[in-house]
């Protein structure tokens, strides 16, 4: 049973919306497309997961939460719960051949055109979790041993050097390892597991990874202004008679500005001034600018003279 689904990482959305508003030649693009990249293949590979394991259907109760966040940077590509453990599987979805380093742990990716990038060991990212899960439920009070297994999202990666001892399971054979395990005595009841389930929902801690523009010392100057069209993507839009209007497709919006005003808070601050939203969405008045952040339904702190608005959360 499914009692927390997968969502698409926000810091997706994000890159693709720094890459749109940065020059075409802009140094930092290469770094930021590649980060797009992994967050593409990251979420590929989970859900790929996600669909094998559709039909799971094992001899025993459990719980599976996708895309777990807890306290201390602790995240989790899918957590199962069973009345006598819980499994942690951590997804891989690299091209080419991945070669398990020790001394120091490590994880060194062969791309199909044969250069070498090293990531952090998968093992240790595994046993990590698996210390600080054991730790949550320490404090919970429930007497679980925690076990976990790195997942490779699609045949065509190549493994080589496992260390001893570690589990590494093709994404394909998931189902079947599960389904077999051999589980021991259950250490507690339906209605325990049902309640820890329930508790690793409430321990949930969303990681939000903006503003994106500071991290990659990029700043406010260099993001292009401007709304663009929602339609064709291409242009910006202009602003007329309280509409906005792109002259490429020929589009009248009237909330088209969501959109920019959502990309400056992934981008360049938690916050907007009336001022700010102005010059960002390129209005002709401070008036214009604050009745659009009204229509908004944004959080607004301070006084009338140094008021900003922020997401509600």
């Amino acid at each position: 049973m499914i009692i927390k689904y997968r969502n698409k990482p926000a810091k997706i959305a994000g890159y693709e919306a720094l890459l749109k508003r940065l020059p075409a030649h802009y140094e930092k693009r290469g770094v930021i497309q590649e980060k797009l990249n992994s967050a593409r293949a990251g979420i590929g590979g989970e859900e790929r997961l996600d669909r094998l394991l559709d039909f799971f259907e094992p001899p025993y109760p459990h719980l599976l939460l996708q895309d777990v966040e807890l306290p201390d940077h602790l995240q989790i590509d899918t957590m199962m719960i069973t009345q006598s453990c819980v499994f942690l599987l951590e997804v891989k979805n690299m091209s080419g051949i991945l070669r398990f380093q020790e001394n120091p742990s490590a994880l060194h990716q062969v791309t199909p055109n044969g250069e070498i990038r090293g990531h952090k060991s998968p093992v240790i990212q595994a046993e990590t979790a698996q210390l600080k899960v054991e730790k949550i439920l320490k404090l919970l009070n429930f007497p679980l041993r925690v076990q976990s297994a790195i997942v490779i999202a699609y045949p065509s990666q190549i493994v080589e050097n496992v260390p001893p001892g570690t589990k590494v399971w093709s994404a394909d054979e998931v189902l079947v390892r599960l389904y077999n395990l051999d589980m021991p005595k259950p250490k507690i009841s339906l209605e325990q597991m049902k309640s820890l389930g329930d508790q690793f929902l409430s321990l949930q801690q969303k990681y939000n990874p903006f503003p994106l523009a500071p991290k990659f010392d990029i700043q406010l100057q260099n993001i292009e202004n401007g709304v663009f069209c929602p339609r064709c993507r291409l242009k910006k839009m202009d602003r007329f008679q309280r509409k906005w209007e792109c002259k490429s497709c020929f589009l009248l919006s009237n909330d088209a500005h969501f959109e920019a005003v959502e990309e400056w808070f992934m981008l360049c601050q938690p916050t907007i001034t009336t001022n700010q939203c102005k010059d960002f969405l390129g209005l002709s008045s401070l008036e214009a600018a604050k009745r659009l952040l009204k229509r908004m339904e944004l959080d607004e702190i301070g006084g009338r003279r140094h008021r900003r608005y922020a997401k509600r959360i």
